[in-house]
C-alpha cells in the first residue's frame, strides 16, 4: 500500500517575505545611497570638490583650523534643479585641520558646468563664525583673539 505524501510547501512564508522585502526595498535603497553619499560620494560632487579646493587655499581657514584643512564629512545638503537654469545647492560639511575642526555652510549655484560658490560660513566649536569668501570674522569666539 502506497501513500501519497504531500511535499511540504512554504508558499505562505515566501510570499510574506517577498511582500516585506518589496515594502522595505525603497527604504533600504535610499538609506544605502544616503550612507554611501555621506561617506564617499560627496568627494566626487563638483560643488564639494570646488569648496575643498577653495578651503585648502584659504588663509583665514588655515589661521582658524590649522594646516592640512580637509573636508571629512557632511551633515546635510539640499539640492534644487530647474531645467535650463541650473541648480542650487546648500551643504553643511565638516572640516578638520591640524589645530581644530569646524562646520562649513556652503551655498552654490551650478550653471552649464560652472560652479559659483555664493556663501562659505565657517563655524568653530568655540562659537567663532568666519565668512571665508569675504575673509571676515562674523562672531568672535574664544579662539578668535589669537588670529
Amino acid at each position: 500500500m502506497t501513500q501519497n505524501v504531500q511535499p511540504r510547501s512554504h508558499g505562505c512564508l515566501w510570499g510574506c517575505l517577498a511582500i516585506i522585502v518589496l515594502l522595505f526595498l525603497p527604504v533600504l535603497l535610499a538609506g544605502g545611497y544616503g550612507t554611501w553619499f555621506l561617506w564617499q560620494g560627496f568627494r566626487h560632487d563638483p560643488v564639494l570638490r570646488t569648496v575643498s579646493e577653495l578651503v585648502r587655499r584659504d588663509g583665514l581657514a588655515h589661521q582658524v583650523l590649522g594646516d592640512d584643512v580637509q573636508v571629512v564629512g557632511m551633515y546635510g545638503n539640499a539640492f534644487s534643479y530647474v531645467p535650463g537654469m541650473g541648480s542650487h545647492s546648500d551643504y553643511a560639511v565638516r572640516l578638520e585641520g591640524s589645530r581644530s575642526e569646524g562646520t562649513l555652510e556652503v551655498e552654490a549655484e551650478t550653471r552649464r558646468g560652472h560652479v559659483d560658490v555664493t556663501t562659505m560660513i565657517l563655524t568653530t566649536p568655540d562659537g567663532g563664525r568666519y565668512d571665508l569668501l569675504r575673509n571676515t570674522i562674523l562672531t568672535p569666539g574664544a579662539g578668535a583673539t589669537s588670529i
